[in-house]
């Protein structure tokens, strides 16, 4: 199984998609380093992603995530890198994923994606005032942020539809995916 990983592979999608946990699943079955850039970011920048959000701004953080991806595309040994929801949105950081891996989206319903995400706090582009309207707003507003994102996420070399599996039937599909792939277009191998 790890000679099928001979480029990094990158898992794109929408928060709340699972992408963090199959990713070290999908790792850990091939062999391979697993990168997370949220983590990364947090690690360099020695705080959560939410307090970058809310001391120094969405175009900081951007500009962190976008070094973030320059970096662990110039890792020699192939990963799985596992992207933030918004990492598609440059320009430099499509051409880079592109130019050293295979990306994957990771294809989830807003409904789906609110069911995982409605509890967390962690997550500054998803904050709602709390009320009883605070589900419809906040599947208000993931399905607006997932509709503007739509476009970049669907320039993915594979789509992984997710809404119906579990972890562990994504990670199956993920492999199988990659595995296909790579057999049908050798020269993305090398």
């Amino acid at each position: 199984m790890a000679k099928l990983i001979k480029r990094h592979v990158y898992l794109s999608r929408f928060m709340g998609a699972g992408k963090s946990k199959a990713g070290r699943l999908l790792a850990g079955q091939l062999y391979c380093p697993f990168y997370d850039t949220d983590k990364w970011i947090e690690a360099k920048a020695g705080k959560k992603v939410k307090m970058i959000f809310e001391e120094d701004g969405e175009t900081a953080f951007r500009d962190l995530e976008s070094r973030s991806i320059k970096k662990l595309a110039k890792k020699r040994k192939p990963a799985i890198i596992a992207l933030g929801g918004g990492a598609l949105q440059r320009d430099e950081n499509l051409a880079k994923i592109k130019e050293s891996g295979l990306l994957i989206y990771i294809k989830s319903s807003p409904e789906q994606i609110l069911q995982r995400v409605k509890n967390s706090k962690k997550r500054p582009l998803l904050s709602v005032e709390e009320g009883e309207n605070s589900e419809a707003l906040l599947l208000d507003k993931i399905s607006k942020l997932l509709q503007s994102r739509e476009n970049r996420y669907r320039q993915a070399d594979l789509i992984v539809e997710r809404d119906a599996m579990e972890i562990e039937e994504l990670v199956e599909k993920l492999k199988e995916k990659i595995t296909n792939y790579w057999k049908d277009n050798e020269n993305h191998t090398s």
